[in-house]
C-alpha cells in the first residue's frame, strides 16, 4: 500500500514538472505596463535616393551609383528645338543596370524630324562604398540635342554614344544624400573623326533636401585637347520628387559658343518589380 502511494506521488510530481517545462516554451515576454514597443523603421527602396547611396544621374552626368535588382526607371525629356528624348533602365544586380536611350530631334515644330539610332545603355559599378569611394564604367549617350550630337558634312546630326568611367563620393549638406561625381567620356565617332582629343571630362555635384528636392551643378564637354574652351557646357539642375515614384527635372544649359540658354524638362517614373 505504501509502495502504491509512493508511486502515485512520483507520478504527480513528474506530471507537474513536465507540464511546467512544456508551457515554458511558449511563454511570450510582454513589456511592462505603459512601456512602448519601438517598431523598426522600414526604409523605402524607391526614388532618387534608392539603395541609400545617392543620385544615379545629375542631369546628363552619370554617377557611379546603380539601380538595385528589380528596380525600373523610365524618363521622357524635352530639349531645345523641339527634341524628344527617352531613357529606360532596369537594375539586373545591385551593381549592374542596363537599358536603352533614344533622341528624336525636331519632333515638335516645323523643322524636319531627325530620328537617331537608338543606343544601348549599361553601367557597372566596380567599387561600391570602398572607404566611401565609388567607381563605375558604362556605355551611354552623351546628353541632349546638338551638344551631344555629331554633325556630318551634309549637316545631318547623330547622337553621340560611347564609353565612360565615373568616380565619386557621397556627402550630405542638409540631411539629403548628395554626390560628387567626375569622369571621362570616350565617344564612338566615324573613323575619320576618331581621335583621343575628342575625349572629354565631366563633373557634377548635388545639394539636396531629404527626399523631395535637390539641385545639381554640372560641367561637361571639357575636351582633353583644351583648345575648345567655348564648348564647355555648364548646367544647373532642379529636381522635384513630390511622390516616391515620380521625378521632375528642369535643366538650364548655357552654351558659350552661341551665348544661348537651353531649357530641358524631363519627367521620370521609378518602380520596383
Amino acid at each position: 500500500m505504501v509502495k502504491f502511494k509512493l508511486l502515485c506521488l512520483l507520478a504527480v510530481i513528474f506530471f507537474v514538472f513536465s507540464e511546467r517545462s512544456y508551457t515554458d516554451e511558449f511563454i511570450i515576454d510582454e513589456p511592462p505596463s505603459g512601456e512602448k514597443v519601438k517598431v523598426p523603421e522600414q526604409k523605402s527602396s524607391y526614388g532618387v535616393n534608392s539603395q541609400g547611396d545617392g543620385l544615379k544621374r545629375i542631369g546628363s552626368v552619370p554617377t557611379p551609383i546603380t539601380f538595385g535588382k528589380g528596380e525600373f526607371y523610365g524618363e521622357f525629356s524635352m530639349y531645345e528645338n523641339g527634341g524628344i528624348g527617352t531613357r529606360f533602365v532596369v537594375g539586373i544586380f545591385d551593381i549592374l543596370e542596363i537599358g536603352f536611350t533614344e533622341n528624336i530631334d525636331h519632333l515638335i515644330g516645323s523643322d524636319s524630324v531627325g530620328f537617331n539610332i537608338p543606343g544601348a545603355y549599361l553601367k557597372l559599378t566596380i567599387l561600391k562604398n570602398f572607404r566611401s569611394f565609388y567607381w563605375a564604367i558604362g556605355f551611354d549617350s552623351f546628353g541632349y540635342g546638338i551638344n551631344a550630337s555629331f554633325v556630318y558634312p551634309d549637316g545631318k546630326c547623330s547622337t553621340i554614344y560611347g564609353f565612360f568611367t565615373t568616380f565619386g563620393w557621397p556627402y550630405s549638406f542638409f540631411g539629403g544624400k548628395d554626390f560628387l561625381s567626375f569622369g571621362i567620356r570616350y565617344p564612338l565617332l566615324p573613323v575619320e573623326a576618331q581621335n583621343v582629343s575628342n575625349s572629354s571630362l565631366f563633373l557634377g555635384l548635388s545639394i539636396s533636401a531629404p527626399e523631395y528636392f535637390s539641385m545639381g551643378l554640372t560641367l561637361e564637354n571639357i575636351y582633353l585637347s583644351f583648345d575648345r574652351g567655348n564648348r564647355i557646357l555648364p548646367s544647373l539642375i532642379f529636381t522635384l520628387k513630390p511622390v516616391r515614384e515620380f521625378i521632375f527635372n528642369f535643366i538650364l544649359q548655357y552654351e558659350f559658343y552661341s551665348q544661348r540658354l537651353n531649357r530641358i524638362l524631363s519627367i521620370g517614373y521609378e518602380t520596383k518589380f
